[in-house]
């Protein structure tokens, strides 16, 4: 029996592709040619809208106690780690909260289905530290875009700093501090600058660009520091106040510190051994320049002195701040004690955006534009 099927099948063949020479091919392609132009919808939108809708899902992704379903295939076109780490036909994937938190994935699938969608600022570093466990190429790109922006400065650089600061983003977080030029006092003023760790206030106040009216500004922003947990920072004295540029002081200042002529409260910083030689050292730096400057106007080339005295080199100047408005004119021509930048501060705190109009001295304005751009950086 199985013989015959066999040959009856081969019968069949072959009468079938006898039929072949009675007919052209050309006769069978004129005859199935559509008369016109499919209607039916392309396939490629109608994918994406359901893959929009997420319908028929094939992964879930659960980060703490929030299940997101999504479709692999978007993921694995963006993300080398889904692309690598996702086996195929694995229906869960758990992800690490404290890297990817659940309302940055949502942005970072949105993203994916949308290269337009906006980054939300509550979220973005959020979403940059997703990106980057994710390994999103296309996606860092976009989040260092935004960074690079010269609006990215001043109190924008801060927040940023504070939430780079919760993803441990060791990479922006001293790039965003070294971006406060006239936000400096203003944030002197907050519970969060006395918050910063030694590392951080190292950086900020390490910075040339921090805009202050005198070096002494520093000095009491150091303290201010210093002194909001004293308990815990007075080991740290000496590696804070080798921050202050005690260099570019003013002479009067100086010998005031040097003679302890300031309140009780920083008795115990200004009395400290490695405060007192830093304060002896700027005030011998000055008076030796004084004097180089005095024998260089003396002498000269016709024997009569050298004419070659050559001044130490001093710290890099900080961003100068020019008072011009009621409040700044009031500080820099009052009190210049502890006292008075505290009560400063008072007033940087009951008027928020003041240091807005903070007037950048003219030498600074041309290097902060060349470094950040006009952003947030004019004189008013």
């Amino acid at each position: 029996m199985e013989e015959t099927s066999e040959e009856s099948l081969q019968q069949h063949s072959i009468s079938s592709d006898f039929f072949l020479q009675h007919i052209d091919c050309s006769q069978l392609q004129a005859a199935f040619t559509p008369p016109r132009k499919s209607t039916r919808s392309p396939l490629w939108p109608l994918m994406e809208r359901k893959i929009r809708d997420r319908e028929n899902t094939d992964l879930q992704v659960h980060i703490d106690d929030t299940l997101i379903h999504c479709h692999l295939l978007p993921l694995q076109c963006f993300s080398e780690y889904f692309e690598q780490e996702v086996q195929p036909g694995q229906a869960v994937v758990k992800l690490p909260a404290h890297q990817v938190p659940s309302a940055a994935f949502q942005i970072v699938y949105d993203w994916i289905l949308d290269p337009n969608r906006q980054l939300e600022w509550e979220h973005f570093v959020s979403v940059l530290s997703a990106a980057e466990f994710l390994r999103m190429p296309a996606l860092i790109e976009r989040c260092w875009q935004h960074l690079d922006s010269p609006k990215v400065v001043e109190n924008v650089a801060f927040f940023v700093f504070l939430q780079a600061r919760k993803f441990r983003t060791v990479q922006l977080q001293p790039m965003m501090l070294r971006r406060i030029c006239r936000f400096f006092l203003s944030l002197v003023s907050t519970p969060e600058y006395c918050e910063l760790s030694l590392d951080e206030l190292s950086v900020l106040l390490g910075s040339n660009i921090i805009g202050v009216f005198d070096e002494t500004d520093v000095l009491y922003a150091a303290c201010q520091w210093l002194l909001y947990d004293w308990s815990a920072r007075k080991d740290k004295v000496e590696c804070v106040m080798q921050l202050v540029r005690f260099e570019r002081m003013r002479a009067g200042d100086l010998a005031r510190f040097c003679v302890f002529q300031e309140c009780a409260e920083l008795q115990p910083i200004l009395r400290h051994p490695a405060t007192k030689e830093l304060v002896d050292r700027a005030l011998a730096s000055i008076c030796s320049q004084r004097q180089d400057a005095a024998g260089a106007t003396n002498s000269g080339p016709d024997g009569s002195g050298s004419g070659w005295n050559i001044a130490p080199r001093l710290p890099t100047e900080r961003v100068r701040l020019i008072p011009d408005t009621a409040e700044t004119l009031a500080f820099v021509a009052g009190d210049t004690s502890y006292d008075g930048f505290n009560e400063f501060l008072y007033v940087l705190c009951s008027k928020p955006g003041i240091w807005q109009t903070f007037r950048l001295s003219e030498d600074n304005v041309g290097l902060l534009q060349d470094m950040f751009g006009d952003c947030s950086l004019t004189t008013n």
